[in-house]
């Protein structure tokens, strides 16, 4: 692993610590603290420091130092979590996260960022046991002149480490010295041996690799994980083995058996260790070399001879080389495998892509093998076929994540708006398992700030007016996500006031937005609240009022091709309702055409398919009656003024020439129809975005490339329902101003 890559690793590791700091401060915030969470969040804070430590980010190692003390002196239960240092930590964990993001000569030169933590040193003093003064004194490393003259040790008192680093640890840019430094801060060490039995000669010797092995004692109180987390970055190549205090002696003498050096230099280490006396090493190496008879018979294993000398007892040699025969390629600490893996996503991006064309070239082959009468290749292609999508449905699952994880995130951003309103709100969140694509995962962040904060600026009342208004004191807001359809609902929904029609309606005439004689649903009145520049808010704060930010939401929701609705009631809150396809990489489609131009309608959002020559318009409009039900359409030809590519002879009506077929589709409670040519049927479609000069080109949503190598458009559903539907009430609204 290069340097680059290793601090990339920190990186994401040090957030992934942040978050699950958050996540327990969060917890302690609503009363609960156990050992348990005492323990997780000092590791949390604990692991970052060592790692920072690692690479010499003294920045993070010096302010994070503080923090782990102060919690440390809670696992020991000499302070108690309060909600005042529950708040100073809060700020502690932010500054961390702010000093990760900068390098050591931004954090010396940003002023700011240096008075924060210094004011934050100040705010933990009243629950810290030193003089925090002195925290920033810089740690030395442990005096290892006399690394090699033995020390006498009390007996498996202390953790053994054995390391013996890969060659390129050095190229690497990992310096030895660094992982002792960091031992050194979590114990003392008691005895260091460097052995150079693999150091070359001059003629071979490379001045860039590493030859050097370590035997280390170490007196810490440490748990095995902390120590192991000291070498995470140095795991691959090297052979690195962990014996904490008490370790039975058998499993010493396995470590001189497994390590590579001489049994002899071996033993002088064990002794140095406290495990064995020179008295009953030397008797076993004396017993080892006079059972070897000839040249030909097998070394006894010191650990055989060690028990019929009963230097050490047969039970503890019997456990300790039955695990050796079980586990022969497990290093001593033998730590369970950890069956997840870390892909980085640019990688997964790359397969899905690579996927995507396989799914184009698999549609030609289809296309190819048709038109030929060859049975067993037409048999092996639909086989083919099903594997596809096997390994489509495979790779896309790879990308799919949680939302819970998100969600999660505003626990935090419901705390510190709650406090910052002087308000009571209880966050609810439900689905959290409900998984979605990571890449709309990442965009849905913003939108759903906005929500959620204005939900609790507008929507909430002050606790006063809850009273009054007969609630209770707490407001609450919920986070919930589930599936429908064959999309993702993600719903915000608050117990607050509602949103004042009237007055939503009074702002947009105000502004212009629309005439004070237009007749709204209330559908279209609360989507005005997404207009650039609207807001019904009294008086500019610091979370709301300027009339920006609901805009956005909904160009991002968007562009995610999903939908947003809205539904309100005065006095008993609101609910944000946000429509979502599973995934934007590859999706299952359903292929028409018009005029010869080539459309996919995302297969979730059909309904059924009708012959719309056997029905009759209404009253000359794009609207057919549907078994009852009103039903209005829109033509593709005249939507995207489609030119005729070649004549039709299918029809002699020209009217139905324009409108062959009627595909119905569904977005949520709303159905339109969409009118084209031709039907061609079920397709998987790759999504390829579209350059900017369609942007503004409502209801396309993407390309695709056919297996013909024709280009496809994939149709924005909710942008041609929304138009279908606004152009028929547009229609009635003419038609009664009329009579």
């Amino acid at each position: 692993m290069s340097l680059d890559a290793a601090l990339q690793t920190f990186f994401v590791e040090a957030q992934e610590h942040l978050e699950s700091m958050e996540s327990v401060l969060l917890q302690m915030d609503e009363g609960e603290c156990d050992s348990e969470m005492l323990n997780n969040i000092f590791r949390s804070a604990h692991t970052i420091k060592g790692s920072a430590g690692i690479f010499g980010l003294n920045h993070i190692v010096e302010f994070t130092h503080v923090v782990e003390n102060i919690l440390d002196r809670a696992r020991e239960n000499e302070i108690t979590i309060e909600a005042k240092l529950i708040d100073v930590l809060f700020k502690c964990r932010d500054h961390i996260q702010a000093l990760v993001k900068c390098t050591p000569e931004e954090a010396l030169s940003d002023i700011q960022l240096k008075d924060t933590g210094t004011e934050l040193h100040a705010l933990l003093a009243p629950w810290a046991a030193e003089d925090l003064n002195t925290v920033h004194e810089k740690e030395t490393l442990p005096n290892i002149e006399n690394q090699n003259q033995p020390v006498t040790l009390d007996k498996n008192k202390y953790w053994h480490i054995s390391l013996r680093l890969s060659k390129d640890c050095l190229q690497n840019g990992m310096d030895p010295l660094s992982f002792i430094k960091f031992l050194s801060t979590i114990g003392e060490i008691k005895h260091i041996k460097t052995l150079a039995d693999n150091f070359p000669d001059l003629a071979s010797f490379n001045p860039e690799l590493l030859y050097f092995a370590y035997e280390i004692s170490l007196q810490s109180e440490a748990s095995l994980e902390t120590i192991e987390n000291t070498f995470m970055f140095v795991q691959d190549g090297s052979d690195i083995n962990i014996l904490p205090p008490e370790t039975e002696l058998g499993r010493y003498i396995e470590l001189i058996e497994q390590l590579p050096e001489d049994n002899q230099r071996l033993g002088e280490i064990l002794i140095d260790c406290g495990a064995l006396t020179a008295n009953s090493l030397q008797q076993a190496l004396n017993q080892q070399s006079s059972d070897i008879t000839n040249q030909f018979d097998e070394k006894p294993k010191l650990g055989e001879v060690l028990s019929e000398n009963n230097t050490v007892s047969k039970e503890v040699i019997s456990a300790a080389l039955d695990k050796q025969s079980k586990n022969p390629n497990k290093t001593i600490d033998n730590t369970s495998t950890n069956k997840q893996i870390r892909v980085d996503s640019d990688r997964l991006d790359l397969l899905i892509n690579l996927i995507g064309e396989l799914v184009i070239n698999q549609q030609r082959i289809d296309i190819l093998a048709n038109k030929t009468t060859n049975t067993p290749l037409i048999e092996a292609v639909g086989d083919f076929e099903g594997f596809t999508e096997q390994i489509r449905d495979a790779a896309l699952s790879l990308r799919m994540v949680p939302i819970g994880g998100i969600f999660q995130r505003f626990k935090r951003v419901v705390r510190d708006t709650a406090q910052e309103l002087n308000k009571e709100i209880e966050l609810v969140i439900e689905g959290a398992d409900t998984e979605l694509d990571r890449l709309m995962v990442e965009k849905l962040g913003d939108p759903l700030t906005h929500i959620v904060r204005n939900a609790m600026d507008h929507g909430i009342e002050a606790v006063d007016q809850r009273i009054e208004a007969g609630k209770s004191a707490q407001g609450q807001l919920k986070l919930s996500a589930y599936h429908e359809a064959g999309h993702i609902v993600i719903a915000i929904s608050d117990n607050g006031r509602g949103i004042d029609k009237e007055r939503v309606r009074a702002k947009a005439i105000d502004k212009g937005i629309i005439h004070e004689d237009n007749v709204l649903t209330d559908n279209e009145l609360y989507q005005l609240i997404f207009h650039p520049g609207f807001s019904t808010a009294e008086a500019v704060t610091s979370i709301s009022g300027r009339g920006v930010g609901m805009d956005v939401v909904k160009r991002n929701v968007e562009s995610l091709q999903g939908s947003i609705e809205i539904d309100s009631a005065s006095g008993k809150g609101s609910t944000f309702k946000i429509r979502l396809p599973l995934t934007l990489a590859i999706i299952d489609g359903f292929h028409v055409e018009s005029k010869g131009t080539h459309f996919i309608i995302p297969q979730a959002t059909i309904i059924e398919c009708i012959d719309l020559v056997a029905h009759v318009d209404i009253e000359g409009r794009h609207c057919i009656n549907l078994r009852g039900d009103m039903i209005p359409y829109l033509a593709m030809n005249e939507i995207f003024n489609l030119a005729e590519s070649q004549p039709s002879t299918a029809l002699t009506d020209d009217k139905a020439q324009q409108r062959a077929e009627l595909v119905i589709v569904q977005f949520g409670g709303n159905i339109a129809g969409i009118a084209v040519d031709k039907l061609n049927g079920e397709i998987q479609t790759v999504v390829k975005p579209l350059g900017p000069i369609f942007k503004p080109l409502k209801g396309i949503g993407g390309s695709s490339l056919l297996g013909s190598g024709e280009i496809a458009f994939i149709l924005d559903i909710p942008q041609l329902i929304e138009l279908a539907i606004g152009s028929e009430i547009q229609i009635n609204s003419n038609q009664e101003s009329q009579r």
